[in-house]
């Protein structure tokens, strides 16, 4: 009697495997036939065309019955085009590449969907939203880079407070309206810090500018002595000769991470998860490492190996407080650092 009741539960239990590996069979199959009905997915991102174009080169190889198009804009303006046509009731985007800390209110207001993309399975608990709203696609770094013709390596300032010596008067250069760099400083400094650290820097007359990639494009141009940029713009122009380099002291070097999510009224929800699970797979992830980023994937290294140094005080924002304090942060930045 043992006996039979041990083959009858061996065959139960082979009979939930064979119905799971059926079900993820199926899944798969439902998931490409409807992605081949909808015939289109749509990508709202801040990746510049020429990094973005290969990627979706690559996913219509992959995927020839799905024409992928990249819509692109700069991430404020990206955050608010987004929320804007959700209120218009116009529903374009099916994924959005944004930051962390954008995704988190677009969770509160209910604009994006949950979707756990099996490509994710191996990557940190620390690049994936635990509710299943966003997977990080990769991260960088907000860094106070120097020319070097201008500034000499001694010279060159140490840490976040040095900047406020006289002697960096009108030599600073700084993406206007960045409350991440304010959200960064409370975070790791606490709100007093923070406060004494903006107020500083906003009587040193800093030149401010928009664009991240134009700043470190200045920077290298000798348009001001330092300026704060994203570490991959100015490993780029370092690898191309340009006198440019970054300072590894800085307390915090605040780390932002992208954040790819479907939109919760995706106009094409099957392309758009087939999408998202190509994006975070090993294959896209290796182009993703060309833009000069490091990878979420735990399995693809970034270029820049002076980024994976134990000394760098890298401080990655929390991406619930900011999302939370957003309003907060973007007051402070604008009251107190740019006035």
């Amino acid at each position: 009697m043992r006996h039979v009741i041990r083959m009858v539960e061996a065959l139960a239990v082979a009979g939930v495997l064979v119905v799971n590996l059926h079900a993820a069979v199926w899944g798969d199959e439902s998931l490409i036939a409807g992605a081949k009905k909808e015939g289109q997915v749509v990508w709202y991102t801040t990746t510049s065309p020429p990094d973005s174009k290969p990627l979706l080169d690559a996913f219509m190889k992959r995927y020839p019955f799905v024409k992928a198009q990249a819509v692109r804009t700069g991430a404020p303006e990206l955050v608010e085009k987004f929320i804007f046509e959700k209120r218009a009731g116009k529903y374009i985007a099916d994924v959005i590449r944004v930051l962390d800390f954008d995704v988190e209110r677009f969770k509160r207001d209910n604009l994006v969907a949950r979707y756990q993309s099996p490509a994710a399975e191996k990557f940190s608990p620390a690049m994936k939203d635990s509710q299943g709203y966003w997977t990080t696609d990769d991260y960088t770094i907000k860094v106070m880079g120097y020319n070097t013709k201008l500034v000499a390596e001694k010279e060159a300032p140490k840490s976040w407070f040095d900047l406020l010596d006289p002697k960096w008067q009108s030599k600073i250069m700084i993406e206007v309206l960045d409350y991440r760099l304010y959200a960064g400083w409370e975070q790791r400094l606490g709100p007093e810090q923070a406060a004494r650290m903006a107020e500083g820097l906003a009587r040193q007359k800093i030149a401010l500018r928009r664009g991240a990639s134009q700043i470190a494009e200045l920077l290298a141009a000798g348009e001001s002595p330092l300026a704060q940029a994203y570490v991959h713009h100015l490993e780029v122009l370092k690898a191309k000769g340009a006198p440019v380099e970054w300072i590894r002291t800085f307390d915090p070097l605040v780390a932002l991470r992208g954040a790819v999510a479907i939109s919760a009224n995706a106009p094409h929800p099957n392309a758009a998860r087939l999408f998202v699970d190509f994006y975070l797979s090993k294959e896209a992830q290796q182009i993703v490492r060309t833009w000069g980023k490091v990878p979420a994937h735990p399995e693809v290294d970034t270029f820049h190996k002076s980024l994976q140094s134990k000394d760098l005080k890298i401080h990655f924002l929390d991406s619930k407080l900011t999302g939370q304090n957003y309003a907060h942060y973007a007051a402070m930045a604008k009251k107190v650092f740019f006035r």
